[in-house]
């Protein structure tokens, strides 16, 4: 598929596209749900770790 302008960023958003969903099929398919986030979704699971990572550097920078 050739898409003129696109080159590498039609690369790189196809790559994250198809990580986004290992990692979600990951997440649903094996036990790491309940060991990690303790039966939490994958949404809440990645906010959780998004507000975690900002509240650490929120507390590095004063």
């Amino acid at each position: 598929m050739r898409i003129p302008g696109l080159g590498c960023l039609k690369g790189c958003l196809f790559t994250v596209v198809l990580l986004v969903i290992a990692s979600w099929l990951i997440w649903e398919l094996t036990p790491l749900q309940d060991w990690v986030a303790q039966g939490k979704s994958y949404w809440e699971a990645i906010g959780d770790g998004i507000s975690g990572v900002t509240d650490w550097f929120k507390d590095l920078s004063g």
